[in-house]
């Protein structure tokens, strides 16, 4: 995240934990749930894990990524989904994030985040195809859950302007999708299109150093990113979550940020 410029100004505020302390704090299980207009009856009360901006590299120790795997699985969930980051710097991450990221027990979807782009996208898609997970930029598919078939689209991340949300959507129709977007302003772009969306992302890394005030007025004046972590609701019916993330690429401190393992649940709710 190219937000995490703000950690230079929050090192003279003391008492932050030691760098080995955040580099291998545990995930943090969180459970929210979405009221989702038009879900198909047989995914009430489904079960999605996801998952976020893992950063496998020098800053983000290999057990901190697997404890987030198994936080993920131990949830039992019908579905999982990956929002992006999966590297940070360098194409010699890619070996790890193979053999660090398998093992989700769920069907799994992704989409890819900025650091994915800039280091080699490809590179990224290909290595988490290896576990058979789909990944999805500016598409959709259906994965049949519990009987029914259930839509899920991915948009290219936003930062990198490989998002493309009309393209995306292009020729679905019927239930309310679900959508992954590595950037939370994706749900900015989904308002126009006046349909009820639950978009679930990540990027921000919950501000990584959230400093109250001083973070989100830092994350919306400077890096215009008006999103910071948790639940969002946009007008036009479009729900946002903003997850914190498991790893770190720049400074190895989180503090009021810890890393994040969501369950979220769907539960139906008739149209307006």
């Amino acid at each position: 995240m190219r937000g995490a410029a703000l950690v230079g100004a929050a090192g003279a505020l003391g008492a932050f934990p030691s760098a080995a302390e955040a580099r291998h704090a545990a995930p943090t299980p969180e459970r929210v749930t979405f009221d989702v207009p038009g879900l198909d009856p047989a995914h009430h009360g489904l079960r999605v894990a996801q998952l976020s901006d893992l950063h496998v590299g020098p800053r983000t120790p290999a057990e901190v990524v697997r404890a987030a795997i198994e936080e993920a699985n131990a949830f039992q969930p019908d579905l999982v989904v990956l929002t992006g980051d999966y590297l940070s710097h360098s194409r010699r991450e890619l070996d790890p994030m193979h053999e660090l990221l398998g093992g989700l027990a769920a069907p799994t979807i992704a989409v890819l985040g900025n650091h994915d782009v800039w280091v080699d996208p490809e590179g990224a898609a290909a290595a988490l195809r290896g576990h058979g997970y789909e990944v999805l930029e500016n598409a959709w598919t259906t994965v049949r859950l519990r009987g029914a078939p259930l839509p899920v689209v991915g948009v290219g991340d936003h930062l990198t302007r490989r998002d493309d949300v009309g393209k995306a959507l292009r020729g679905l129709a019927g239930p309310t999708p679900l959508v992954l977007a590595h950037g939370p302003r994706t749900a900015e772009k989904l308002q126009r299109l006046g349909r009820p969306t639950l978009c679930l992302s990540g990027h921000t890394h919950g501000g990584q150093i959230n400093i109250p005030i001083f973070t989100p007025l830092f994350l919306s004046a400077i890096v215009h990113e008006p999103f910071l972590r948790g639940r969002y609701a946009l007008d036009g019916g479009v729900q946002l979550y903003v997850n914190r993330g498991i790893g770190m690429s720049g400074i190895r401190v989180r503090v009021n940020a810890p890393p994040e393992v969501t369950l979220a649940t769907l539960r139906r709710v008739e149209p307006a």
